[in-house]
């Protein structure tokens, strides 16, 4: 009987950790509490942990109004996005145009790639309302306004091409509230008026013939149409696989807040690209160490399509047998990446507003994986094509990275019940041809053989979040996530840019690095090596806790489960 209440008991401890977080829910912004002083160690934490895990989802589920917009946005949405690729094929046009079979050919491509995207049709839940732009030009967001989501990846219809959007402040209890004109922040509901940068929609053509989807993002007051004589850093984004682009929106529109101009793609095969999933993970072994090759490659394509470089094919646009046997997915279409008049891209129209000397990149799980490959082929000096790619200063990388040497300033972050990936140099599952890696084990493992690599000269980061998981960097409404855990990935990754990618670099943002801040996992230590091989790596968080994540590492579980400080190797601050 005792034993049943004791199972009773615990499986009611993450009921009761989302009772409390739904009581925080308030008016107010809620400020970080104090990174917690190290404590004796708490065997009772490996139960009560996961319930973090959902204390964003039930933020997620009270906050007014947010529970009826996920119903109607996600079936709104995801009804259009089923409805959409059917368009082309009702069209008399396509059938009878004077270039003969190539409008079928095109609608047939564009049916199967939707039929076949990662995920089919782009069906997905809702993005979170924060972070969805004014598409329909009423003047209202969020909450207020299911309708924007069911235009944000209308790609054909020329008035759903520009928007508005707030600047999202995210607080620690898990809310998003958003910059005022004068510098506040407030709530959206609360009458305040709101800062607004404009965010447009475009499409490019990468090395292998297939549209690309993307979004520019732009500070408040910057007029893209009518640049002045200042120049703007550059933040160029992925999402992870299956995801939209306003799923990693609080990465986006974070980096047009803090002054960048912010750029984000959909890797081929990805909603509102064409291509499909094989496209995501094709040509095999086209990039070394890089499981998913079009998204590896995708990175260099979008890369130099922001700074104005040529696009060359790496695909036959006319010989699909060629390129079967090159290990390429076959397509009915292949467009010709060259810029117009010669092909169909048109060279980035914002040219005149980027200070291309500081491009920083940054990315979510198979998204970051692609951006990580990026640093590789910086420190070979070229792309994969044996070109030059554009030099990079920083990279932010969310649950998911490839190894590379530090050629620009590395930030990894993870959270403890993140996919528990073993990179190349594992324990239990070596990986030695595709060397990526995710989760706070693997994560480690990669910070430290990558901090060992003599070319790692460049500042190095490892962040893991307390009780999140792959989901803390995702802005799917309702995805179960640690409510703490936006705030702090968008603090660090910000501090990062503003540290280590702009011209006129900000000292309290690389001061702001070395502190702890609540919401840091408590089992695994965030370091942050400023001289990456040639210095020290300096512990922000000691642990004090073990997770169940950890049975993965017996040692280190059984010390942070016994002794405090727990198990690190980085070297205290002074």
């Amino acid at each position: 009987m005792r034993r049943t209440r004791r199972i009773r008991g615990l499986a009611a401890l993450p009921a009761a950790v989302l009772l409390a977080w739904g009581g925080c829910v308030a008016a107010t912004p809620a400020q970080a509490d104090p990174y917690p002083a190290p404590q004796p160690p708490d065997p009772s934490y490996l139960f009560t942990e996961v319930g973090q895990l959902f204390t964003g989802t039930v933020v997620d589920a009270l906050t007014p109004g947010q529970l009826e917009y996920f119903v109607n946005a996600g079936i709104l949405t995801n009804a259009g996005r089923l409805a959409q690729p059917f368009v082309d094929l009702t069209r008399p046009e396509t059938w009878h145009t004077p270039q003969g079979a190539a409008g079928a050919l095109a609608a047939a491509q564009k049916f199967w790639d939707a039929l076949t995207h990662v995920a089919p049709f782009g069906v997905s839940l809702p993005t979170h309302p924060a972070y969805v732009p004014d598409w329909n030009h009423n003047g209202q967001f969020g909450v207020a306004d299911a309708d924007d989501q069911t235009h944000d990846d209308d790609y054909d219809d020329p008035q759903y091409a520009e928007a508005e959007f707030r600047m999202p402040c995210n607080n620690p209890d898990g809310s998003v509230w958003f910059e005022t004109t004068g510098g506040s922040c407030a709530p959206g509901d609360s009458g305040a008026e709101f800062a607004l940068g404009t965010v447009k929609k475009f499409r490019m053509v990468n090395a292998r013939g297939i549209s690309l989807a993307g979004k520019v993002f732009f500070p408040a007051g910057v007029d893209p149409d009518h640049p002045g004589s200042e120049k703007y850093p550059v933040a160029i984004g992925f999402p992870g696989a299956s995801e939209h682009q306003s799923d990693v929106g609080m990465y986006a529109e974070g980096a047009a807040r803090n002054g960048f101009v912010s750029f984000t793609f959909a890797q081929a095969g990805q909603p509102a690209s064409d291509g499909n999933a094989l496209d995501l993970i094709t040509p095999l072994l086209a990039s070394w160490g890089c499981f998913a090759p079009g998204s590896c490659l995708d990175a260099q394509d979008v890369t130099r399509w922001v700074a104005g470089q040529d696009i060359t094919p790496i695909s036959d646009l006319n010989n699909e047998l060629g390129n079967l046997l090159r290990l390429q997915n076959p397509r009915l279409v292949r467009i010709n990446p060259a810029y117009a008049p010669a092909g169909e891209n048109q060279r980035n129209p914002w040219l005149d507003l980027l200070d291309l000397d500081h491009i920083n990149l940054w990315g979510q799980s198979v998204g970051s994986v692609g951006m990580s490959s990026y640093l590789r082929w910086q420190d070979q000096g070229h792309g994969y094509d044996g070109r030059p790619i554009p030099k990079v200063d920083s990279f932010v990388g969310m649950s998911g990275f490839t190894q590379a040497p530090s050629s620009a300033a590395v930030q990894y972050q993870s959270a403890d019940f993140d996919i528990p990936g073993l990179n190349e140099n594992g324990l239990i599952i070596p990986n030695p041809v595709f060397s990526v890696t995710d989760g706070p084990i693997g994560t480690k493992d990669l910070y430290d053989m990558e901090r060992r690599d003599p070319r790692s000269t460049a500042p190095m980061m490892t962040v893991t979040y307390e009780g999140g998981s792959h989901g803390d960097s995702i802005n799917w409404l309702g995805v179960p996530h640690n409510a703490k855990s936006p705030a702090l990935s968008v603090h660090y990754a910000m501090a990062w840019f503003n540290c280590y990618g702009r011209a006129d670099a900000d000292q309290a943002a690389c001061d702001a690095l070395r502190q702890p801040t609540d919401g840091l996992s408590r089992a695994v230590a965030t370091e942050y090596a400023p001289q990456g091989h040639d210095g020290p790596s300096l512990c922000v968080t000691i642990p004090d806790r073990a997770t169940l994540e950890q049975v993965l590492r017996p040692q280190i579980f059984i010390q942070n489960l016994t002794s405090s400080p727990g198990w690190h190797d980085c070297t205290p601050q002074q």
